[in-house]
């Protein structure tokens, strides 16, 4: 256990008891020796000093389970503000978790990753997210979003009414090979389109692996168009998970009104259905037993 004010492991110990006074319930303090400050065990939980504890797991499901923000807080009769600040903590726990999974599972043999791409309110200003996927197992093992420059027609619209943009593909790309080095093996097969920006990067950061390309097809109907066309797909555990992030987003579904806003508040949405996602395949028919927690 470590200290929450200066991260210290050394020196807590247990000192009395705090009494809830919503209910009534006594829980554990403690007391740092070096920077003199208290704490009790609540300040690890998720619902910590929130009034309306009932309805944060109902939250975690409904955000992750294709429900918008504005249309959570209809449900559960409190306002937007009482969802937003869920969303960031919830994100934050989210990546945490994924973050300490990728430390204590069995390294990863096959890999797939691809970038999937939406807007922050309008297609002038778009994003790239890139996501990591086990092949196989469908797991989402690291992701990322960030800014990119826009494409075609909208190229030079984009730059008139919002100047150059900046592009952060390289960099995310980077970091999320970085992350899958702690999950994968040395010499891990990637499994990814013929885009140009792929093979640099794993080259660098992963030498003695093996890098297989796969041509893109056109989508079909269904599967949010992220499924491909007719016969057999090398890549169908990625496509398949991106349509299932972009069916169970409510800002990634196809022909929403629901668009990104804030790139933060994005960024914790994604790790939220990731960390789902992964519950989700885990564990199978057992899977009206997910609950949030902190690993």
């Amino acid at each position: 256990m470590n200290c929450i004010h200066c991260g210290s492991a050394q020196s807590i110990i247990r000192k009395g008891f705090y009494t809830r006074p919503s209910d009534g319930k006594r829980f554990q303090r403690y007391y740092c020796k070096i920077c003199k400050k208290r704490f009790s065990e609540r300040v690890w939980a998720i619902n910590y000093r929130y009034r309306k504890r009932r309805i944060c797991q109902q939250v975690f499901r409904s955000l992750a389970k294709g429900v918008s923000q504005r249309t959570c807080a209809f449900l559960l009769d409190v306002t937007r503000a009482t969802i937003a600040r869920r969303v960031v903590r919830f994100g934050e726990i989210c990546e945490q978790n994924l973050n300490v999974y990728r430390q204590t599972r069995n390294l990863a043999h096959q890999v797939m990753f691809d970038e999937l791409e939406t807007f922050v309110h309008t297609k002038c200003k778009p994003l790239t997210v890139p996501i990591a996927v086990e092949a196989g197992t469908r797991k989402v093992l690291a992701l990322g979003v960030g800014s990119i420059a826009a494409k075609g027609k909208l190229a030079e619209i984009s730059r008139k009414k919002y100047g150059p943009r900046k592009c952060e593909r390289r960099q995310l790309l980077n970091q999320l090979l970085k992350d899958l080095q702690a999950c994968t093996h040395k010499k891990t097969v990637f499994h990814t389109d013929k885009s140009q920006h792929y093979s640099k990067p794993i080259k660098y950061l992963f030498p003695m692996a093996t890098h297989k390309t796969t041509k893109g097809r056109r989508g079909c109907v269904v599967g949010q168009g992220e499924l491909k066309r007719g016969g057999h797909d090398p890549l169908f555990s990625l496509n398949h998970t991106y349509a299932m992030f972009r069916d169970n987003l409510k800002t990634l579904s196809r022909r929403t009104w629901c668009t990104v806003k804030k790139v933060e508040n994005f960024r914790s949405l994604l790790f939220i259905y990731a960390w789902l996602h992964n519950q989700w395949v885990e564990k199978g028919p057992k899977r009206n037993k997910i609950f949030l927690t902190r690993l």
